[in-house]
């Protein structure tokens, strides 16, 4: 059982999932969304129509969450983190100018596959035909893809990125989906008859 477990956290594309906080966030969310309504539920020292109540509105709130998240972050803070970073080592190598953040990223994928198996891959259109790491370097990245067995993987630009998406999970979670939740998540209760409830002192909404 313990070898199969390490099998698991020591394989590469493991790795990689733990390693991009896009994929944490978004896992982490659905387990809050799931696991704490379930949670809350089970709780037999609370009457049922309050933990409906509770149960409810945690879920909705973390659905919200993960949709502010999934919004902002390919929106806006991929796009304008990435741009930024790329003025701040503008003519620095480890970080060519890549036209935007889903360039690079289509880069780093079949930098990532086996050589043989890059010719053909819809990836490579994305990549443009001129690119290369600096002026003075002779070929030009698309062809380092399909000549070399490892090319450049350029770690400052993924670097960027997940600042980036860190960024943006500390604002989108932190300060954005709380404010909104008390926009949103209340007349969306209302909907579900939950607010009728608790006019009626049914519910105690601070449970």
């Amino acid at each position: 059982m313990i070898d199969k477990i390490a099998t698991i956290l020591t394989n590469p594309k493991f790795a990689n999932f733990a390693m991009n906080t896009k994929y944490t966030v978004t896992t982490e969310s659905i387990f809050k969304a799931t696991g704490r309504p379930a949670a809350i539920m089970m709780d037999k020292n609370v009457d049922k129509d309050t933990r409906k109540y509770a149960a409810t509105k945690e879920g909705l709130y973390q659905l919200l969450c993960l949709g502010i998240y999934l919004t902002m972050i390919p929106l806006f803070f991929k796009r304008y983190g990435f741009k930024l970073a790329q003025k701040i080592l503008k003519g620095d190598k480890d970080l060519p100018m890549f036209k935007d953040a889903n360039e690079y990223l289509a880069y780093a994928k079949l930098a990532g596959l086996p050589k043989n198996e890059r010719k053909n891959n819809k990836l490579l259109q994305k990549i443009s035909d001129n690119l290369k790491i600096s002026q003075n370097d002779t070929a030009t990245l698309k062809q380092k893809l399909l000549s070399e067995e490892k090319p450049p993987e350029f770690p400052v630009a993924k670097g960027a990125l997940e600042l980036s998406n860190l960024v943006g999970t500390v604002i989108g979670l932190a300060w954005i989906a709380s404010e909104l939740s008390n926009h949103i998540l209340h007349p969306i209760m209302k909907c579900l008859g939950f607010e009728k409830s608790q006019n009626n002192n049914k519910i105690d909404t601070k449970a």
